[in-house]
């Protein structure tokens, strides 16, 4: 199981970069309404833009982020050319804004 940290700077953007790397998938919902999903054994959780945090008095403490961000848990090996088409980034953060439990 390995999870990776994704940033574009748009939602369309990371789903195009998640379909290029094979882990989501266009599936008919019928009546012509289609939905991207994530193939088996791989958990998508969209996070957005992350907002900044505040200290008591209202400072900001942490700068948000307004890129599109997600995090994807994979239970299955991927490829060299998979990984390389995630949009990965580094450095990674000390203390991650979400992660899988």
């Amino acid at each position: 199981m390995t999870d990776y940290m994704l940033r574009t700077d748009t939602e369309a953007q990371m789903d195009d970069a998640l379909e290029a790397a094979g882990l989501l998938v266009e599936v008919d919902q019928g009546e012509g309404e289609i939905a991207l999903m994530p193939v088996p054994g791989c958990y998508v959780d969209r996070i957005g833009a992350i907002p900044p945090s505040y200290d008591i008095d209202g400072n900001i403490v942490r700068q948000g982020d307004n890129r599109y961000h997600a995090n994807i848990r994979v239970t299955f090996e991927l490829t060299e050319e998979q990984v390389a088409a995630l949009p990965t980034f580094t450095p990674t953060p000390g203390i991650p804004y979400r992660v899988f439990a």
